[in-house]
Parts: structure tokens; sequence; C-alpha cells
């Protein structure tokens, strides 16, 4: 099973897992494979426009998580392997956030005032998420709502509205797709249930204990498909919709604050690359 696989010393200790990792290629990946969801769904065609929104993505994801991480680095968690790995890395990384800067400003070109207005909020929203005074992260029961809103808005709400494809209708998917991350960012308060009480972060997972998170996750998981069933109810889309919240409620049962970090930074964030996968390779 996954959770097994995500155990095993030759994976953990993979270079080329490492650096999905720690690099945060992954979880930008992740982000592509989101945008792609979109496209999927509403037919949005791949022209030269929406191809270079895939890359502003991809890039800008890759650009925001790699700073925040090498940011978030002091004298509690330096010795971290994570850290170890990123300040080992440290010249390849900030070559590729600046060149990745350079292209998403270019990149930039070819998204209305509108969108950059948009997204320019979000990339704000990011920022202070781990900036001091405003750190956001210290607002834990806020925190998973607040990420879900940033990735709903650059991977669901910014193509449609470049698209003019945002309507009353459309709104049950943006919506659906809000609930859906907000389930893996809860489950993501599992895994630092303790590191945020030691931090002084009241989050779902450590202020009401991780079997009453997993129920809020249920609740959410639930909302989350009522509301594509709101957006379509064609039976095909519907079972895919299905497959996707069995897949999630399977990953509830087998979630606790013991998995390696790799459970949740490959398995849980992957949960949206298979939400991708189950709308576009068998579509």
């Amino acid at each position: 099973m996954h959770w097994k696989f995500l155990k095993t010393n030759w994976f953990i200790s993979s270079p080329v897992v490492k650096t999905l990792v720690y690099a945060n290629v992954f979880i930008a990946l992740c982000a592509l494979a989101q945008v792609l969801l979109t496209y999927s769904i509403f037919s949005i065609p791949f022209n030269f426009a929406n191809n270079s929104y895939l890359l502003f993505i991809l890039l800008s994801t890759y650009l925001q998580y790699n700073v925040q991480r090498g940011y978030m680095i002091n004298s509690t968690n330096v010795q971290s392997e994570r850290s170890q790995w990123l300040l080992k890395h440290k010249k390849v990384l900030l070559f590729s956030v600046g060149a990745a800067l350079l292209v998403v400003l270019f990149l930039c070109n070819n998204l209305s005032w509108t969108s950059i207005g948009i997204m320019i909020g979000a990339e704000v929203v990011s920022t202070l998420y781990y900036i001091p005074p405003f750190n956001f992260r210290k607002h834990g029961y806020f925190k998973p709502f607040l990420i879900s809103s940033v990735w709903v808005i650059s991977c669901a709400l910014v193509p449609l509205i470049e698209n003019n494809l945002l309507t009353f209708h459309s709104a049950w998917f943006v919506a659906s797709q809000f609930f859906f991350i907000s389930v893996l960012c809860l489950l993501f308060d599992i895994k630092d249930v303790e590191h945020d009480y030691m931090s002084g972060v009241n989050t779902y997972a450590n202020k009401f204990g991780v079997n009453n998170t997993k129920i809020i996750c249920v609740c959410a998981v639930i909302i989350a498909f009522t509301c594509f069933y709101k957006f379509s109810n064609d039976t095909d889309f519907l079972i895919r919709s299905i497959i996707l919240r069995v897949i999630v409620l399977s990953t509830l049962l087998f979630t606790n604050d013991k998995r390696h970090s790799f459970y949740y930074y490959l398995w849980v964030d992957g949960l949206m690359i298979i939400q991708a996968v189950l709308f576009l390779v068998f579509k």
C-alpha cells in the first residue's frame, strides 16, 4: 500500500525523491496539475496565453515555496535533514529561484490586469503567511483555509477569469476545489500537531484532537462533493469525483502524526495530481 511504500529506506533516501520534496519541485507539479484540471473540465484551449499561464503557475509555485522554506531556516531547525539539504544546495537553488523570478515577471505580460491584481494579492498573502509581524501561520484555525484560498485563486479562479468562464455556475467548481484542498491542509496539521503545539500555534489537530480533525475533514469532503454535484451531475464526472472522494477518505483513515513527512509531501499533496489524472487521463 502507498503508506508502506513511502516508509522504505531506499525510497526515503533517494536523491531524486529528496530533490522533488526538498526543492519543492513536486508541489510545483501539483500546482501545474491543478491548472490542467481546470483546463480539462472547462475545455480551455491550449493556446500561447494559456500555455504561458501553465508555466507561470509552475515557476511561481516553485519560487514561492523555496523562498519560504529558505526564510524559515533558523536555529531551531537548522540541523533538520531538510534544512541541511537546502543549505548544501543553496547556490543551485538561489540560481534557479532567480531564473524563475525573471521568467515569471516576463509571463505576467500574458495576464490581464485583473488577474495580475488578484495574483499579486495572493502572493502578498502567501508571503505574509511566514513573515513577522503578520505571520498568518500562527493563526492555526484560519491557516488551512487561507492556504486553500491561495491555491484555488491561482489554479482555478484566474484561469476562469482569463478565459471569460467565471459564472455563478462555475463558482460551484471553485468552491468544490476550495474544500478539497482544505482537507489536504487540515491533514498537514496532523503532521505538525506536536510542533505547532510547542510553537504555541493552536490548530484543529492539537486543540480538538486528531480524530475530531478527521471528522472535520469528512464534512469538508462531503461539502466538496456536494459543490461538485451542483456544478455537474454528468454521470461520468460524478463517477470520477466519487472515486476521488473514496481515495481521500481512505487517506484519512491511515493518516496520523507518526507518518514520515514524505507521506504528506508526496501522497497527501499528490492527491492533487491524482485528481487531475482522474479527469485527464481517463477522460
